[in-house]
């Protein structure tokens, strides 16, 4: 395409809406997200022209939108060059065309006679020149904005009228507008037009949009902020407007944020007999059953009040009775919470625990109670092994399932452990036995704090061990995105828990104890055991390539001869610091050679050096510096001081190089070959004590 036709093309702002009935508040922003990523896409991939750093999307509960700028109203022209078959196919030996130049006529919109010929170093071919008009963003946009929906991540499609399409709720408008031209088409059952509609009750519309320029302008006007990120911040200006101690939770801000169009927020109240309820139970009230933000005491006491703001998608003119409603539809809730915790307090927690066998975590190894028995037992033995308390860490186990039973964690899931935590205090428990009920369910996410106790990492390390363990046996292992039993996140927890608390725990003498208190309900063997190791060894990788480390620096790292996790990291960090040294790539790239020499070599290996036959310096001299090496690293490997250890094998640098220049390793005497294989194989055992470098390059 010419400059000058280029130039030619005309640019618009490019406006898309869907209205919606009430979208999904919690899934509403991946599919914001994502709908702007297939019609960025599908412009992309048409060579549709516009302005990708000013263009954007908007959503709100009843619309899904998107604003690209400067959008051409074409394809561009193309000039393309088209090569067909070769003059000696093309044309018989009485230079009539034959079927292959027919056919490659046909293909490019000619005539045989209007083909030209191009001469090449192979020959020469029939050729054609094509002038392609660009196709109009009319002509495209429909099948590029049907992909972009098709690929939506919507969780429940469904059905409305009688259409044969689906869409994440009913479309009500539709707007396919640019510039100020509409572009016509069809989409979801409705008809492309420029109007949209305003808030349901202060502005309901229809609403014109003259131009696409002018969408946030004109839906403002109609009380709609459509600015999803613009709204975000005024809802939360608000919150702290209103109350300067208001607890806001991020997530519940985004969600709220996607359940109003206009947010107005109101500061209410609830009666303060309720604060006798725990705390986490009147959050988890207020904000996941209600969307209200609680309030807090001033300062970092942490304690809630009876104070709460709700935000409303209206500006009343009777501010009074919306703050009424909001208090009226959260008394019944505190009440239920209230009366959850009186039925379950005429009871110790423990005595939940015979209902604990009612319950089946996994057919083939029993019930909540089975596990609650095996990971008492598990974490005696972990508490033993961290020399804490181990009846503490017992106990704590045997009760951390508990609440399961309780009325209020039935209504509350999301307070397993708070809960356990609140009536262990209240049945008399240990205060760390109660702690380490609520503890052992960290991390429960990806970020998530792990237990701060000793008590509470025992019981955690050993409930995610049975769990590994127990679901592994039973052959159900994770299986692509499948992962029902949340094994990945429970090795992941389990692999924070052993580094991040420094936690020096054989990891294979854990797992060999959780298949000693599953055995009476399934037998782990040594490669069951093997394959659950190095499940939880590529959750390690994972969880070191996020923190930045080399693929290749892990993988050297965990190829070494560690036991305990702690023990692992140490070796990495060393590494990652010995790579910045001058010795580190020859020494690497003299491991990688060794390595391949041994690997490739058909001969056994033998352990045994024979320093009398020896033929040159370079070898004897080599030979000296292990041996010598091997006494020095013994005191500071024992100390786990592998920075220092690699900065003593650095030495190895010269005499090494000099080895591999003199030296012919697979020398045609069978002796002495053999002899230099074996110097090189305790030469790389050597580095193998830290790590295997010939994984670095």
């Amino acid at each position: 395409m010419s400059d000058a036709r280029a130039k030619t093309i005309d640019r618009k702002d490019l406006l898309i809406e869907l209205g919606c009935e009430e979208l999904p508040p919690k899934a509403l922003d991946k599919i914001r997200q994502a709908f702007y990523a297939g019609v960025e896409v599908g412009l992309n991939k048409q060579n549709i022209l516009f302005d990708p750093a000013a263009s954007r999307s908007f959503s709100s509960p009843r619309r899904l939108a998107v604003l690209f700028k400067s959008v051409a109203t074409s394809q561009p022209d193309q000039d393309l060059e088209r090569r067909g078959p070769a003059l000696k196919a093309a044309f018989d030996s009485d230079h009539k065309a034959t079927p292959a130049a027919i056919g490659f006529a046909r293909s490019v919109s000619k005539e045989v006679s209007d083909l030209e010929t191009i001469k090449t170093e192979k020959g020469e071919w029939l050729y054609a020149r094509l002038h392609v008009p660009g196709k109009s963003l009319a002509e495209l946009i429909y099948p590029i904005l049907e992909q972009a929906i098709k690929q939506l991540p919507v969780p429940k499609p469904m059905r409305w009228a009688s259409h044969d399409f689906s869409f994440v709720r009913p479309v009500h408008w539709l707007i396919v507008l640019h510039g100020t031209t509409v572009l016509e088409g069809q989409l979801l059952g409705q008809t492309a037009g420029n109007t949209t509609r305003g808030h349901r009750i202060h502005s309901p519309g229809p609403h014109s949009i003259p131009i696409a320029a002018d969408y946030r302008q004109v839906l403002e006007a109609a009380c709609v902020i459509a600015d999803h990120d613009r709204r975000r911040d005024m809802i939360q200006k608000k919150l702290l407007e209103t109350d300067e101690n208001v607890h806001i939770d991020p997530a519940l801000l985004d969600e709220v944020n996607n359940l109003v169009e206009w947010p107005v927020t109101v500061s209410c109240t609830f009666d303060e007999e309720f604060l006798a309820v725990p705390h986490a139970a009147l959050i988890a009230s207020m904000q996941d059953h209600q969307k209200f933000f609680p309030v807090m005491e001033s300062g970092r006491s942490g304690k809630i009040t009876n104070r709460f703001i709700a935000v409303s998608n209206l500006d009343s003119e009777r501010p009074s009775s919306v703050r009424a409603g909001f208090e009226r539809v959260i008394r019944p809730r505190l009440a239920d919470a209230r009366f959850f915790l009186q039925q379950d307090m005429k009871q110790p927690l423990e005595s939940f625990s015979a209902s604990l066998d009612q319950l089946i975590f996994q057919q083939k190894i029993g019930t909540v109670g089975d596990k609650s028995l095996r990971i008492s037992r598990l974490s005696k033995e972990i508490a033993e092994l961290l020399s804490i308390n181990s009846a503490h860490a017992e106990r704590a186990a045997l009760l951390c399932k508990c609440d399961l039973m309780s009325q209020m964690v039935g209504e509350f899931p999301e307070l397993q452990g708070v809960i356990g935590h609140h009536y262990a205090l209240a049945s008399g428990e240990h205060p760390a036995v109660a702690a380490a009920i609520e503890e052992h369910y960290l991390p429960r996410f990806a970020g998530d704090a792990i237990p701060l106790s000793g008590v509470g990492q025992a019981v955690s390390i050993a409930d995610r061990l049975d769990t590994l363990a127990g679901i592994f046996a039973a052959g159900l292992r994770p299986s692509g995105n499948k992962d029902p039993f949340g094994l990945r996140r429970a090795s992941l927890g389990l692999v924070r828990i052993l580094l991040e608390g420094g936690l020096d725990l054989s990891l294979k003498q854990l797992l060999a104890l959780s298949a000693i208190e599953l055995s009476s309900q399934q037998t782990v063997g040594p490669a069951l055991l093997l394959e659950i190791h190095n499940f939880i060894v590529e959750r390690a990788k994972n969880y070191y390539r996020e923190q930045g480390f080399a693929a290749e620096l892990i993988k050297a790292a965990v190829s070494s001869d560690w036991d305990s996790l702690p023990d692992l990291d140490a070796r990495l960090k060393a590494l990652d610091g010995f790579m910045g040294q001058e010795a580190a790539s020859s020494l690497a790239a003299a491991n990688k050679r060794i390595g391949n020499i041994l690997r490739k070599t058909e001969e056994s290996i033998s352990t045994h050096i024979d320093e009398d036959i020896f033929v040159l310096d370079e070898e004897r001299y080599l030979f000296d510096d292990i041996a010598t090496l091997e006494v020095q690293l013994d005191s500071l490997l024992e100390a786990a001081e592998y920075s220092a250890s690699l900065e003593l094998l650095s030495g190895l640098r010269k005499p090494v190089d000099r080895f591999f220049q003199a030296v012919m390793v697979m020398d045609e005497d069978p002796a002495l070959r053999a002899n230099r294989l074996a110097l090189l194989r305790r030469l790389k055992a050597l580095f193998d004590r830290i790590a295997d470098l010939s994984f670095l390059s």
